[in-house]
């Protein structure tokens, strides 16, 4: 049935033959440093088998066909993709410049806009060069990047865990929902996952064989990743809290301070550059210098809502709601392998790191998860913020991994090797099943009112005519500036203008619009002008209504043309 947890190749459903009964102090000895082993002695790297495979086939499969599902299919992320999306198409017509990105709700102006590097929009504008526009294009860029990182985290996993546990481990990362979500989203999550878990491949190599070319790669994907995303920065906690639990000595060296500051100089002079176009144009996606506000705050940190909306997230769309209990019990089977040179002898597949078990890393990951979660607090602990949990999957993975290992073992030694193979495979559908819910979610347009809107504006103006768009959103969002611009409709209809907030749905915030050259006015929701209040009475006597919410599901005025 299986060649067990020691073998590299394995087959079937990899069931663990080894034991999971406590280690004894005797075993308790220091691990060999990775510089230590000559590369005759170290342990052959685990191999991906058919099963893993074959998982990996359905998921990708999948992934595809959900790219080319409507892109507002999946309400959650229709705002971030419809603004990412807008930039690619900028970037085609505009002429490529990636230091330049180019947003449609910057008024009257370029658009140019504080953000991160746009790696993946640019990416994707190079294939509408090629093929045209097609919004496909981008979330097939988006799953390539997926797929360097559950290439990435195969090395990484391979060389910290055993062979069984690894290869789980990589299931539970490709069927979890994170990966479905995602990995074809016109969104930067993808891309800044594949960097930040090849710096952590590279630093954990480094760990293990003490190479300076290490090192260089480390601090170059940790750069990359700082790049598309700046959150990503905790990875430096990470790393720094990885070395200091398995390799304190390494701290001493000048070269590991020298790697991170070098990781930073690309990302300090973009976010520099960044700040500048918000300070010339006005636009910004509240990056660093201003215009919305990420940081949690005490009153936040005490209200029973932030733990709950972080636990919740990270239940359902990391663990995917089964793989919570089995990560628990993975890092409870880890925490008693620690250490333990019986469990270096062994484990298959790179156990010969320092430390052997993932543990270190899963323990910084950790710790660095959590500041972060509550740095970021105003988002990560709301539906505004999954996508900044993303950085949890490779740990949570590791840590499922291990959990089925102990599942299986149980399973085995209870019953018939028939049985636990089917155990397997009903934990692999358990472990997939919110993914699979991500994907049927996806499959339906629910651009809603935004399709609306978008129909209306695109009906009655020119792609030259600029337009304001009410937005539900407020400039000040519980005493904190926000990012209220709404891009959904710009991008659907193709039109460029400015957006609206709630709270400035005055008779002299659309005049002013209308003198800097504003043609048109689009109102989705009706509570945001009321019947008999001002800016409707302003309305009545200054504009021309070409459609209504009640008819054509939006309003929209022509704010040129006065009605007779």
């Amino acid at each position: 049935m299986s060649q067990g947890a020691g073998s590299p190749h394995g087959s079937s459903l990899d069931l663990p033959t080894e034991k999971l009964s406590p280690r004894s102090s005797a075993d308790s000895a220091r691990t060999p440093a990775a510089s230590e082993v000559p590369p005759s002695d170290r342990p052959a790297l685990a191999r991906l088998t058919w099963w893993v495979l074959a998982i990996a086939a359905v998921v990708i499969a999948l992934s595809i066909a959900r790219a080319f599902a409507p892109m507002t299919a999946y309400p959650g992320d229709i705002w971030r993709q419809s603004d990412t999306a807008t930039i690619a198409r900028n970037f085609a017509a505009n002429g490529m410049n990636i230091f330049f990105p180019q947003i449609n709700w910057g008024g009257a102006g370029p658009g140019y806009v504080e953000a991160e590097f746009q790696l993946m929009p640019w990416l994707t504008a190079l294939t509408y060069l090629v093929f045209g526009e097609h919004i496909v294009l981008g979330r097939l860029i988006s799953l390539a990047f997926m797929l360097l990182a559950a290439a990435a985290f195969w090395g990484l996993a391979r060389r910290l865990l055993p062979a069984t546990a690894a290869r789980w481990a990589l299931a539970a990362f490709l069927l979890s929902p994170a990966f479905m979500r995602w990995g074809t989203a016109f969104m930067p999550e993808a891309t800044v996952l594949a960097f930040y878990l090849l710096a952590l491949l590279g630093f954990c190599r480094w760990l293990q064989e003490d190479r300076p070319i290490l090192l260089v790669w480390a601090a170059a994907a940790t750069s990359a990743a700082a790049l598309v995303k700046p959150t990503s920065l905790h990875i430096g906690l990470v790393i720094g809290l990885w070395v200091a639990f398995i390799a304190r000595d390494r701290l001493r060296r000048p070269s590991l301070y020298v790697a991170g500051v070098a990781a930073l100089v690309a990302p300090v002079l973009w976010l520099r550059h960044a700040a500048g176009l918000h300070a010339t144009y006005g636009n910004t996606f509240g990056v660093i210098s201003g215009g919305d506000s990420k940081w949690g705050s005490l009153s936040l940190w005490l209200s029973p809502a932030f733990y709950l909306g972080n636990f919740r997230t990270e239940t359902i769309f990391i663990y995917g709601l089964v793989g919570l209990p089995l990560a628990v019990l993975g890092v409870l089977w880890l925490w008693r392998r620690r250490s333990s040179r019986r469990a270096t002898s062994e484990a298959s597949a790179g156990a010969w790191s320092a430390g052997v078990s993932p543990l270190p890393l899963l323990g910084a990951g950790a710790i660095a998860l959590t500041l972060y979660y509550f740095a970021a607090g105003r988002y990560t602990s709301t539906d505004l913020g999954i996508q900044y949990h993303v950085y949890s999957l490779p740990y949570a993975a590791m840590a499922v991994g291990a959990g089925i290992v102990v599942a299986l073992g149980w399973a085995r030694a209870r019953l018939n090797g028939p049985a636990t193979v089917g155990a397997g495979a009903v934990l692999a559908v358990l472990l997939g099943a919110q993914g699979v819910n991500v994907f049927a979610q996806s499959l339906q347009d629910r651009a809603g009112v935004f399709g609306s809107c978008a129909i209306a504006l695109d009906a009655v103006s020119t792609p030259s005519d600029l337009a304001v768009v009410s937005t539900t959103s407020r400039t000040v969002e519980d005493g904190v500036t926000n990012n209220y611009q709404e891009p959904i409709v710009f991008f659907l209809a193709d039109r460029k203008g400015w957006s609206l907030p709630a709270d400035r749905h005055t008779p002299e915030e659309v005049a002013r619009l209308r003198a800097a050259g504003a043609r048109f006015l689009v109102v989705g929701d009706r509570q945001l002008v009321p019947t008999g209040g001002p800016l409707a009475a302003w309305l009545a006597d200054n504009a021309s209504q070409l459609r209504s919410i009640e008819q054509d599901g939006c309003g929209v005025w022509d704010l040129v043309a006065v009605a007779e």
